[in-house]
């Protein structure tokens, strides 16, 4: 049987916003046999742009139940079916976390239309759920609300099985834990253990050690597909029979997993993470605060904090040697040609065009669900290392975090998670400092 899912929800976010409707019509591949459908009180404001494309408002949703409400419901409609919706990522999400808050670990296999779709209807112009049933000829009423979305998707999967028969679907399924060749001490019961949130996994050997490192928004996704594939690199030849214990530390926070995933390689150095992680970066570039002299310089086996780092000092020079011709930073002697302060601001503006938007920042990371902070610091354009902060004790003073800060390597590794974060994510909590 398949359960097809579709939700609406307050916003775009899967860790921060929360369910204003959900609807789930089961099916056996040919007709649909049940179904269920209702608005969700989300506890919380509906951001305008998401009330002007549902016509879901806050009025609607004040006197509909809380999921609590409907969730046993819910979960004996779906319990045994595969989960089905169109984006699974967003939907499967956030009912789990719907789940979760409650107390209840919900996983199932699950479906994508939309990766099956690209399968099975080649060459369509676009995968959205409305081009596409106005390409296959599927009515779709009621767009964007959550009946007529899952509906919709119910009968797009009907002809996907019409197409290719229900085995091909449910072989297509996120199931992919069920085929894995278990070796050595890794059972099915370690791998259905470990939680789907942000954070760092750690495959130790009997003695404790790190064989491998790594981070995910998943880490039960992660663990699976790494497993899965375990065996199609000679990298990880003997990986699977060493490994003893896999050991997990959840982050609501997939930069601060990704961070703390780099620092920990660096210290346990395990044996089986890419060599290019593990590299020394001994010699740094610094910069000159002195008036009247260069901006930078370079130093090998320094101490201090360095701007960049490098494996030795011929990349070293070349970076600063393309960095200052550039950014025009070749410093003119002669105050009449170009005053120091005019040297420093023209200095100033190409760091923060390089490295980081403001000297001197956290990055404050907040979640609705979570019952603690995750703050970032930057100082001098490096990166210093991260907190975790109780929200009990959290008074909203920069100096409570300062305290807390937990402190770490700035490398070439931690720039660039942090650079792409931060041009990544469009609505950042950055506070200078």
């Amino acid at each position: 049987m398949f359960a097809v899912i579709d939700v609406e929800t307050t916003g775009g976010h899967l860790y921060d916003d929360r369910i204003t409707e959900i609807a789930i019509y089961v099916t056996d591949g040919k007709k649909l046999v049940n179904s269920f459908s209702s608005l969700v009180n989300p506890e919380r404001k509906i951001s305008p742009f998401v009330v002007k494309l549902t016509g879901i408002t806050d009025e609607m949703v004040s006197t509909a139940p809380f999921f609590k409400d409907i969730a046993q419901e819910v979960y004996n409609l779906i319990d045994g079916c595969v989960f089905v919706a169109h984006n699974i990522t967003f939907d499967y999400t956030m009912v789990k976390r719907e789940f979760k808050r409650l107390g209840i670990t919900f996983r199932s296999p699950n479906v994508c239309t939309v990766q099956l779709s690209q399968r099975i209807f080649k060459n369509q112009d676009s995968y959205s759920l409305g081009n596409l049933c106005k390409s296959l000829g599927i009515g779709l009423e009621d767009r964007h609300r959550a009946y007529g979305d899952a509906e919709a998707t119910a009968l797009l999967l009907h002809k996907m099985i019409a197409e290719k028969g229900k085995d091909y679907i449910v072989n297509h399924s996120n199931s992919n834990s069920q085929n894995i060749e278990f070796e050595g001490n890794v059972t099915q019961a370690m791998v259905d253990a470990l939680p789907e949130e942000p954070g760092v996994f750690r495959f130790l050997n009997a003695n404790g050690k790190a064989l491998y490192i790594g981070s995910s928004k998943n880490i039960f996704g992660e663990v699976t597909k790494f497993l899965l594939n375990i065996n199609n690199t000679n990298r990880y030849n003997g990986l699977f029979e060493k490994i003893e214990e896999i050991s997990t530390e959840v982050f609501n926070s997939v930069i601060v997993a990704n961070l703390q995933e780099i620092e920990e390689i660096r210290k346990e150095r395990p044996t089986y993470n890419k060599m290019s992680t593990l590299r020394k970066y001994p010699v740094g570039i610094f910069e000159n605060k002195y008036e009247g002299k260069n901006a930078f310089y370079i130093e090998q086996n320094y101490t201090e904090k360095a701007l960049w780092t490098f494996i030795n000092a011929k990349r070293a020079k070349n970076y600063l040697k393309r960095f200052i011709k550039e950014n025009g930073l070749h410093h003119k002697k002669s105050n009449e040609e170009e005053s120091i302060n005019e040297y420093k601001e023209k200095v100033e503006e190409a760091l923060l065009k390089e490295l980081y938007p403001m000297r001197n920042f956290y990055i404050i990371r907040e979640n609705s669900f979570s019952d603690v902070i995750y703050a970032i610091l930057v100082e001098d354009f490096v990166y210093r290392g991260y907190a975790i902060i109780d929200k009990e004790f959290y008074d909203g003073k920069l100096s409570t975090i300062k305290e807390q800060i937990i402190y770490c390597e700035n490398n070439p590794f931690v720039q660039k998670a942090l650079q792409q974060y931060i041009r990544r994510k469009k609505s950042l909590k950055i506070i200078p400092c």
